[in-house]
């Protein structure tokens, strides 16, 4: 059988691994390994792909410090099988000699008959290949180094021999291209010919080349040298010690005239090819390969070791090469990096009737971390410091777009956008109760008094605080004559990874591990985030605090009081950038109306903060010329109120997206220019009121302190609704928009530099009156965005203004508008799914969806969008993507799962179980989905797409806020809303409400999984019935150890103190539940 009638077949492994066989003919995908490499490890990225030999890029830091070049996935699918890793053999034959390159999915291998494998897990990657007709058997094992003070992708190479005869081979095996470490991205891409001018390889003669530029090649006066470099170690474990493979650095020495690496001209062209007596190791290219001649006797097999990565310095790589030269150092950091991440899993762990399920928890709560990050704890109680490691933005070969960017420390963090942190957080609190309500503060202090946020979410340092202390606690931590240093390092900013790396790096020794010595450093500092503007302002970003809000008082319902009206530990973010008024920015091209260039950057405001201590950026006092102004989250969640009610559309159906950019729908980025408004933020404005209002009443708060500038606004505003409610005018929408938004102007203008700092005390009775107010005036306007035949809503707006005046030569004001409804969007519907007032609305709204061209009944999912085809290309890239394919009609995962979790959160448990069994993504058709079934993607194609062969496909590998959604999703299944609350004498108690449908219980009718990431829940099922519905069943006993060990059981579904407390702080290890 010739290897072009081979097929590609997927499986699930008994090792929870993911095959894919025939893996070079299957549907092509790209993939990444986690770039996490434990606490006190140098993360390194690797990207891989379903063809050759899968790697096809891989680096520190960023796409500028590439070892092997980054390539947009459909360019890494054409090239690695040509720029990737390469094993050339040539086997002796009685005809002279035998060619063969394994993996290679090329015409030289047509005759062989070839099967091979690639094996994913989430912590590396393998592949096999078996070629009968030579006899030899090729595996490669990939993953990364972890807990060492270098970076590095390890590769481990196995030939074995499965003929009857023995072989005699020749083995050239590495990368045809390496790049030196310092030449950025640009470079490459641009220039790449020219920068060969300063690359150079040393170090050949001792066997492990060492890849660098001298000097920093930008053209600029101040010459900056280079000291760190990529090197490539290549050995063989021989009987009694390893041996290092001088690796062949000049590429002319391997392809000869073949500049395309199609084939090896020089190895194959020699008879008896031999290690090059001379190579040219400057102003080229270089590449890495080791030479080797081996005989195996049949079964017999032959292992070559590969460790390449980045040193800071030559003399650093001199000194670890002893060390990690060794096949045994390979095997434990293989075992080890298995352990780091399926230490960060067992957080999830799952055991249902369903392994693919169980086994994608583990991968999505993986993804999750990725992109949201993972908390470490340092210290205690009050002094108690959260800091996040292991988080980055989502770039990868499908995401080209984006500037991931890894910190190549220890305690590795890097940067992400506020609301993908923010999601993907969000339940953190449920797996990690002593995080607290860090996540709160952080993201609402980046909350402005426009109720805007910054973009960007960069790395979080600390500062020392509490100097004279720590300089006390010093001789306890090291020695006096190390004092100076440390102390001169710690003057300015610092993360765990970076202190620690400056111990290791000066050779200071402590008196106390890592561990002692971060939580004394670290508690004796303060926490600060930094972030930056990055472009525009989204109008969703704060409406995700609300779901942080909720998750936290799930699990700490008692500190409802203290954390909203009690801590005055909010602040504002004070950016230079803000929202002009309107007649700054309306403007008139081709006699049509437009929004452009909506945000001015201050620079006045940029040197007042400047001139500031730390934190720079948080606003102050006396409009800006005093100390850091704090206040209560009730203050700031009035804040966001009042500036958001005073953005609703002329016609108070959207809000209106007046800051360059749209919401949690990116591709309508035209939308803004074409005074767009989205119904989405004001179905969440509806939801921010009924909040605050169940904040005053379980509180019993009396009276609340507003900034003197947010409640003279809020006044306003009440007198506006009411005038709204009496007007007989038929403008009066257009009236209240216009007068909302001159006083939101008049509001923006004052506070611009900061607050006074002046606070009215103001009754609750009074506020309560407001909230009912503005929840009338919303409930309006939702109620025009509904279309009642059909029960569903219309998310988005154009609204065209029809009559202007002329203010000067650019802008105008706008007199009357027209409103035009966008095509349905899935996501209107989930935000109304989220606000139904009743279970019956909830199916009616449902059964709506399910009715309308939003739902694919050839998948049987939901597509993002209904058809766009109507639209003008001004809306935005959406419309202009091919139907069924991006945000154009597709499957878009994380709307989607957003939905089925609002589905589930409404009550609609088997509607829930039914679309779930179509909809996720363990329960997808592997050959149809493309990839594996274990992990997410940003997109399925839907049916909408012309080419029939993608629909159902998966693109845009894992890290999408879909992780986030199924986080909650299986929380949700699993446990209940709200597992912690009151009773009537204010204890704590536990309730467990499991949503659970009886084909997830394995044979012995059971359930299990980890509550609070470490107790062991299992749920017996002796009747083998749905949690939910008429004849469903429910907790009617539970059982366990209390913290003496005592045994306790009680008959009901409830856990009251003390037990509900000590399960809380995860000193009970397990727990069983009947279910009856």
């Amino acid at each position: 059988m010739h290897n072009t009638s081979k097929k590609p077949r997927y499986a699930l492994n008994p090792q929870g691994e993911f095959i894919v066989e025939n893996y070079n003919l299957a549907k092509p995908f790209a993939n990444f390994f986690p770039g996490i490499a434990g606490t006190y490890g140098i993360p390194m990225w690797a990207f891989y792909v379903n063809r050759g030999q899968a790697i096809a890029s891989f680096g520190t830091t960023d796409k500028n410090s590439s070892i092997l070049e980054f390539f947009p996935a459909n360019k890494a699918w054409q090239l690695v099988s040509h720029a990737g890793f390469r094993t050339f053999f040539k086997i002796a034959h009685q005809k002279g000699s035998l060619f063969y390159e394994p993996f290679h999915n090329g015409l030289a291998n047509l005759h062989f008959e070839i099967d091979n494998r690639m094996s994913i897990s989430s912590h590396g990657l393998k592949i096999e290949e078996s070629n009968s007709t030579v006899g030899l058997h090729t595996q490669v094992e990939y993953f990364t180094i972890p807990n060492d003070s270098f970076a590095a992708l390890a590769r481990i190479v196995t030939i074995r021999n499965t003929s009857r005869s023995v072989k005699h081979i020749q083995i050239l095996d590495g990368l045809p291209t390496v790049i030196p470490f310092g030449i950025a991205n640009l470079f490459l891409k641009k220039l790449g010919r020219t920068i060969e001018a300063w690359m150079k390889v040393k170090n050949i003669e001792l066997g492990v080349p060492f890849y660098k530029i001298d000097v920093d090649p930008t053209d600029r006066p101040q010459v900056l040298h280079v000291m760190q470099g990529n090197f490539y170690l290549g050995f063989s474990q021989e009987a009694k010690a390893p041996r290092i493979i001088r690796p062949i650095v000049d590429p002319q020495c391997v392809f000869g005239p073949i500049t395309d690496l199609s084939f090896p001209y020089q190895f194959f062209a020699s008879k008896n090819y031999q290690y090059p007596k001379t190579q040219i190791s400057v102003s080229k290219t270089p590449c890495a390969f080791v030479f080797e001649r081996i005989t195996l006797a049949p079964s017999e097999e032959k292992t070559l070791y590969t460790v390449i990565g980045s040193m800071d310095s030559l003399e650093t790589l001199t000194s670890c090469v002893p060390r990690i030269a060794h096949k045994e150092y390979l095997r434990e950091k293989q075992n080890e990096n298995r352990r780091v991440i399926e230490d960060l899993q067992k957080d999830i762990d799952t055991k249902s009737a369903y392994r693919a399920f169980d086994l994608y928890a583990k991968q999505t709560y993986l993804d999750n971390i990725i992109r949201g990050g993972y908390p470490l704890i340092f210290g205690k109680d009050k002094s108690r410091k959260v800091f996040y490691a292991y988080s980055r933005k989502h770039g990868d070969l499908e995401r080209d777009y984006n500037k991931f960017h890894i910190e190549s420390t220890y305690f590795s963090q890097g940067n992400g956008n506020y609301r993908d942190m923010n999601q993907n957080r969000r339940c953190d609190i449920w797996f990690h109760p002593e995080v607290d309500d860090e996540n709160i503060i952080l993201f609402f202090n980046l909350i402005q008094s426009d109720g805007f946020n910054p973009l960007v979410i960069k790395g979080c340092n600390f500062i020392l605080d509490a100097t004279e202390n720590f300089k006390i606690k010093l001789d306890k931590l090291t020695e006096q004559k190390y004092h100076a240093a440390l102390l001169s390092f710690l003057e300015k900013p610092f993360t765990p990874g970076s202190v620690i790396l400056f111990i290791e790096k000066n050779k200071i020794r402590l008196r106390v591990n890592y561990e002692q010595f971060l939580n004394t450093l670290i508690t004796s500092s303060f926490r600060y985030q930094e972030a930056e503007h990055g472009e525009g302002f989204w109008t969703d970003h704060w409406t995700y605090n609300l779901d942080l809000l909720e998750n936290y008082l799930a699990i700490f319902p008692e500190r409802l009081k203290e954390l909203v009206f009690d801590k005055r530990v909010f602040a504002f973010y004070d950016n230079t950038e803000s929202v002009k008024p309107r007649d700054q920015k309306y403007i008139l091209k081709d006699n049509t109306v437009r929004q452009f260039h909506s945000l001015v950057s201050d620079s006045a405001k940029r040197e007042l903060i400047k001139k500031r201590v730390y934190p720079h950026e948080l606003s102050r006092n006396n409009h800006g010329n005093a100390d850091v102004y704090t206040t209560t989250l009730v203050n700031k969640l009035f804040c966001i109120l009042v500036n958001k009610m005073a953005s609703l559309d002329p016609f108070g159906v959207g809000m209106e997206m007046e800051a360059d950019k749209p919401n949690w729908f990116d591709a309508l980025n035209g939308l803004p220019a074409l005074l767009g408004s989205s119904i989405n933020e004001t179905f969440e404005l509806k939801r921010l009121l009924v909040l605050i209002g169940k904040f005053f009443t379980l509180s019993g708060v009396h009276t609340v302190a507003l900034s003197e500038e947010i409640y003279e606004l809020l006044e306003k505003l009440d007198s506006l609704a009411s005038e709204y409610f009496t007007s007989p005018s038929k403008n009066r929408d257009l009236d209240f928009w216009d007068k909302s938004h001159t006083l939101k102007e008049e509001y923006r203008h004052k506070t611009k530099f900061g607050f006074s700092g002046k606070e009215a005390e103001v009754a609750v009775d009074a506020l309560k009156g407001m909230l009912a107010n503005f929840e009338k005036k919303v409930d309006a306007g939702l109620e025009k965005g509904r279309d009642k035949k059909r029960n569903v809503y219309y998310s988005y707006f154009v609204n065209e203004a029809t009559k202007y005046h002329t203010l000067n030569q650019h802008f105008v004001k706008p007199t009357k508008f027209s409103q035009k409804k966008l095509p349905l969007f899935l996501e209107g519907q989930m935000h109304a799914l989220r606000l139904s007032a009743s279970l019956h609305n909830a199916q009616l709204l449902y059964r709506g969806t399910q009715d309308s061209e939003l739902y694919d009944k050839k998948l049987k999912m939901y597509k993002v969008t209904a058809s766009l085809k109507g639209m003008p290309e001004e809306i935005g890239r959406c419309r202009v993507f091919t139907p069924g394919w991006l945000e154009n009609e597709s499957i878009w995962l994380h709307m989607e799962y957003k939905y089925l979790l609002e589905v589930l959160k409404c009550g609609l448990y088997e509607e829930f179980y039914k679309d779930l069994r179509n909809a996720l993504i363990p329960f997808q058709k592997a050959e149809q989905y493309g990839r594996s079934i274990l992990e997410n993607s940003s997109f399925l194609v839907s049916s909408a797409f012309p080419d029939k062969s993608l629909h159902g496909n998966g693109f845009v590998a894992r890290l999408s806020g879909s992780t986030a959604e199924f986080v909650n999703m299986w929380l949700l299944m699993n446990i209940g809303k709200t597992p912690f609350t009151l009773d009537s004498k204010n204890r704590l108690q536990l309730t467990f409400s499991p949503i659970l449908a009886k084909w997830l219980f394995a044979k012995d009718k059971t359930y299990r999984f980890n509550f609070l990431s470490s107790i062991a829940v299992t749920y017996r099922n002796p009747k083998m019935k749905n949690t939910f519905g008429k004849n469903g069943v429910t907790p009617v006993k539970i059982a366990f150890c209390d913290t003496s060990g005592n045994p306790v059981e009680l008959n009901s579904d409830t856990i009251p103190s003390p037990y509900a407390q000590q399960i809380r702080s995860r000193a009970i290890p397990s727990i069983e539940i009947v279910l009856s």
